[in-house]
């Protein structure tokens, strides 16, 4: 079974949100690039008190693209950067990437719960000037991956998110299995790395891939 090959700074992103995953929070991870070098990295860190080498932890801002967003100097990189997440950004997080230099969104999986966010750009001239050109990578198994992580933490925790497990029952229905037979945090606890945790599930997660791709697809 061949797995998909991630662009590295996407790839990274992913490492970043089984860090995430594995340390309790909700499985995100975001990267910095400017002239293809990393600049910066963060990941979701909202259910930790540890804040690692992110800037923030344990409060509702922890979210993995501010968290990247932070390392970035006022004023550094005047000819913008290129963020790669691995969840579609949030309101907050969309906030926070107008206002800094990132010039480039690239997005892994679809956000449920914020798709036509970025219509916010048309609410005045101000905030769609410097609006970043948004691209959303072609949804396949990573995708599908990226969504389980966030999924199996509201699963394991019994947590209802509505609007979510509606248009992605697929991946619901695999996070419950995956709750239920404990494999997820097995690999986890294993130390297994996220492309053999990608390699575990592959042929499942691909059961997901056409959900996430209507998703991808909606205009929300």
């Amino acid at each position: 079974m061949e797995i998909t090959a991630l662009d590295p700074p996407m790839h990274r992103a992913m490492e970043l949100a089984w860090e995430s995953f594995r340390a309790g929070s909700l499985g995100i991870g975001a990267v910095i690039t400017a002239d293809g070098a990393t600049v910066s990295t963060g990941r979701n860190r909202l259910a930790e008190s540890d804040p690692g080498d992110d800037p923030l932890a344990g409060t509702s801002l922890a979210h993995a693209e501010i968290n990247a967003l932070a390392k970035l100097p006022w004023g550094g990189h005047p000819d913008g950067v290129e963020l790669w997440t691995t969840l579609q950004p949030c309101l907050q997080c969309l906030g926070a990437i107008r206002l800094s230099t990132v010039t480039e969104v690239n997005v892994l999986a679809p956000d449920p719960l914020f798709r036509g966010v970025e219509r916010a750009r048309h609410l005045n001239p101000y905030i769609g000037s410097r609006w970043p050109d948004f691209r959303q990578r072609d949804v396949d198994e990573w995708a599908v991956l990226s969504l389980l992580l966030q999924t199996h933490v509201a699963a394991f925790w019994q947590v209802a998110v509505p609007g979510w497990n509606e248009v992605l029952p697929q991946i619901g229905a695999l996070a419950a299995a995956l709750v239920a037979d404990g494999e997820l945090l097995d690999l986890a606890a294993a130390d297994a790395d996220v492309v053999e945790v990608a390699g575990a599930l592959w042929g499942r997660l691909g059961e997901g891939v056409a959900e996430v791709a209507a998703l991808a697809d909606a205009d929300g």
